[in-house]
């Protein structure tokens, strides 16, 4: 055999394997395109669908389109490996069989998964909710199958596994619609308590935003001062501007009618 012929059988079976499987690849690349294309459409589509609906909360929305995706990626590479011959029944034993040890190293991240399918069951808290979870505060953006994302005060993501946020106590701050607001204020040994109360209830009648007034007393004496205190029921939105403009009436009610040398000082 010549070497021409050599060589015209070598490119007859580069020919014959770019035939067949370059036309394999090309299917599969427009395989994948599709699946991926579908899937973001599916995402889409059932979250438009849900917030038609009042009824369905978005923390349940979100995480049915999140499954939906996921389940039409996951077929999209069992297409994939049919257009190769790949025998997927095989393909599946084989992932069965590894799926134990799979499961023993991804312990974790199964309990994540378990746990975000129990947050979305139960819904202790919705996406918007402001929570306090593992000391920290932030409001409620994403809840996805393993992790859930928070966004603090001062608008830092925050990104929590569900096994945390499922296994330990989480307090949702915005659920109830009013807020205790609790003020101290220290005052000198010699100033008349009664009186002091006296003009700190004054002050919180005037507020129209207190709701309800819890207790208003003497929280602790000491050497040479006590502490005054009131708890104050007032609308969650309202809670911090209430606390800074009453912080501020009371400073300056009792400088103005306390005596030169008295200087008053807020605890809190």
């Amino acid at each position: 055999m010549g070497l021409d012929q050599q060589w015209t059988n070598a490119a007859n079976v580069v020919v014959a394997l770019v035939t067949s499987y370059g036309m394999r690849v090309v299917g599969a690349l427009l395989i994948l395109f599709a699946g991926w294309a579908t899937s973001r459409l599916l995402y889409r589509g059932i979250l438009k669908l849900c917030e038609r609906s009042p009824r369905i909360d978005q923390t349940v929305a979100r995480f049915f389109a999140n499954g939906a995706r996921y389940g039409v990626l996951m077929f999209t590479m069992v297409a994939v490996l049919t257009t190769f011959d790949i025998a997927t029944t095989s393909f599946v034993a084989v992932l069965g069989a590894t799926g134990l040890a799979i499961g023993l190293a991804l312990q974790g991240t199964l309990s994540n998964l378990a746990a975000g399918i129990m947050l979305v069951v139960f819904r202790p808290f919705h996406i918007g909710d402001r929570i306090e979870a593992g000391g920290v505060i932030g409001t409620t953006r994403e809840i996805n199958l393993f992790y859930s994302e928070f966004d603090t005060d001062d608008n830092v993501r925050v990104i929590f596994p569900n096994g945390l946020l499922w296994g330990q106590v989480v307090k949702v701050l915005s659920r109830n619609d009013s807020e205790r607001v609790e003020l101290k204020f220290t005052r000198p040994l010699a100033d008349d308590i009664s009186t002091a109360i006296d003009r700190m209830q004054d002050l919180v009648k005037r507020d129209k935003r207190i709701t309800r007034v819890a207790q208003i007393g003497v929280d602790a004496v000491n050497a040479d001062s006590y502490e005054l205190i009131a708890r104050l029921w007032v609308p969650r939105q309202d809670a911090m501007q209430v606390r800074f403009d009453l912080n501020r009436a009371v400073k300056e009610d009792f400088q103005k009618r306390a005596p030169a040398q008295e200087q008053p000082k807020a605890a809190e």
